[in-house]
């Protein structure tokens, strides 16, 4: 079923991505040492992830990154710990292969994973890794600090030395190439990037998903909604949801946005609280990009800063993939995130 928020596990629920899926089977295949997979926040990297990784006939674990404390090596191995355990589910193997592992503790159909030995990590990658088993590392741009010290290398080693896959996943293309860059100096990994839908792909998605639940859109909500929604699938899911159990109508598209907004700005904030003294000017840099001031000029006439400065702030803003530049203009590039910007947010 396509309305459904959580990631998708069947290629069956997945609309398209067909490519997608045919080049990471591929790479598995191959035993290629890394993949990554990249796009912005809510293209569905997780559910293309998962799909493919049910297809590829390869035990596998998954560790999500997402929200981690990067000065907490506690929280990274509870992170594996529990990664591992979902795995268990599905391949109850996995546990033998780490009973003998030093700082493995196996309890019934449980592993426990001490965060206390420094060999840990190593050691747990390793009984993994000899046994073939994908390792697949969800939003790794947030392994930042000591976490992304303790897990650079141990991907760059197990990259050389190794005898399986590593599969990364990341949605802000600045932090995760600055840690594939430290991880991987001189190492080569294969990206699978991850698009918008076209206009004439969200509308399909949109009627083929109502057709699951025996509904027809009128063709004005069909419209509206992929001009509002810009083709982010994610966006598209929430307003299949609502829909079904609101019918179709404008406010539905508004109650979408609203109850959407909450979340793109905790995401925001979170990246605003790094920037102390800067963050009264990348509040205003956004509201000036939303408001249609989008181009250097404008934007530096608003900001009345120098050069230097507002090249910095939008660098890491697109870093961070919350701008884009298209044509010489800037954009935001989260349609829900405008919609909050300009509404929502104090």
């Amino acid at each position: 079923m396509y309305f459904d928020d959580r990631p998708k596990e069947r290629r069956e629920d997945l609309y398209d991505r067909e490519r997608e899926i045919k080049d990471i089977l591929s790479l598995i295949d191959e035993n290629r040492p890394l993949i990554v997979i990249t796009g912005i926040r809510r293209l569905g990297k997780t559910s293309l992830l998962r799909v493919a990784l049910n297809e590829a006939g390869r035990e596998y674990v998954i560790v999500d990154l997402r929200g981690i404390n990067p000065r907490s090596k506690r929280d990274l191995i509870l992170r594996f710990q529990y990664g591992i355990n979902e795995s268990l589910r599905k391949f109850s193997r996995i546990r033998d292969y780490l009973k003998f592992v030093e700082g493995v503790e196996i309890a019934g159909l449980r592993v426990k994973l001490s965060w206390k030995s420094p060999e840990t990590l190593y050691e747990v990658l390793s009984s993994l890794q000899e046994r073939g088993v994908v390792i697949a590392i969800d939003e790794v741009q947030d392994a930042r600090g000591p976490v992304g010290k303790e897990l650079a290398p141990a991907i760059a080693h197990f990259y050389d030395y190794g005898s399986s896959t590593f599969i990364l996943t990341g949605s802000q293309v600045g932090p995760l190439y600055d840690f594939l860059g430290v991880a991987l100096y001189g190492r080569v990994w294969h990206e699978v990037k991850l698009e918008r839908f076209s206009r004439e792909e969200s509308i399909e998605f949109l009627k083929l998903g109502f057709s699951q639940v025996n509904l027809t859109p009128p063709g004005w909500f069909l419209e509206e909604a992929v001009e509002t929604l810009d083709g982010i699938v994610g966006w598209l899911v929430k307003l299949g949801v609502i829909a079904m159990r609101e019918g179709f109508t404008r406010q539905v598209i508004t109650r979408m946005l609203e109850e959407s907004s909450k979340l793109v700005l905790e995401e925001l904030n979170s990246f605003l609280a790094k920037r102390g003294r800067a963050r009264e000017k990348y509040r205003e840099l956004l509201r000036a990009i939303a408001q249609g001031k989008d181009t250097w000029d404008e934007l530096k006439e608003t900001l009345r800063i120098g050069d230097s400065s507002l090249a910095k702030l939008l660098d890491n803003l697109a870093k961070a993939s919350f701008i884009e530049k298209v044509g010489g203009r800037y954009r935001i590039q989260d349609p829900v995130l405008k919609f909050s910007l300009l509404s929502r947010w104090p």
